[in-house]
């Protein structure tokens, strides 16, 4: 009965955001204010697992913790993973244009690593480039109303990826 519920209610939030879509398509077009909705979709508490593949071919499963707050322009996120031998304890602060553009911070503070954000959305997401002094990173991160991925391909640690799989229903 609770998940009917949730369905006909994530049913309505849709549909209410096609509707806004269609009433606004005359003043901002109708890209930019599905991703704006879709932002929300973000917000929350989220919990997950997934894998850490080191340089070295070794390959650390982690248990993460991720939160996101979200205003109409703005996400901020805290991510937090652990495994036996490894560990992450990263934010973001990122500011989303009307355009779709992506700009921000990212800070890795279990490594004293910090970058600047660069991207754009996509339809369920984001694309985005980080770059600092001592690294680069891809990260492509995609969101449904109950499910996450977030994708990270570094260079200049000893890390060649991160995925991680979230959910919060």
């Amino acid at each position: 009965m609770l998940k009917r519920n949730y369905e006909t209610a994530v049913a309505r939030a849709r549909f209410g955001r096609l509707a806004a879509c269609g009433a606004a398509i005359f003043v901002l077009g109708c890209t930019n204010v599905l991703a704006a909705a879709n932002l929300q979709d973000w917000a929350g508490y989220w919990t997950g697992t997934g894998k850490i593949v080191l340089n070295n071919g070794q390959t650390e499963h982690v248990k993460c913790v991720v939160t996101y707050k979200v205003t109409a322009s703005q996400l901020k996120q805290n991510l937090r993973c652990a495994g036996q031998g490894y560990s992450l304890n990263g934010t973001a602060d990122l500011e989303i244009a009307a355009s779709g553009g992506v700009s921000g911070v990212w800070t890795e503070n279990t490594y004293s690593a910090r970058g600047d954000v660069t991207g754009k959305t996509t339809e369920r997401g984001f694309s985005l480039s980080i770059s600092g002094p001592t690294f680069t990173a891809i990260m492509d991160a995609s969101t449904t109303a109950c499910k996450q991925s977030l994708d990270i391909v570094p260079k200049g640690f000893d890390v060649s990826r991160i995925s991680l799989g979230l959910a919060r229903c």
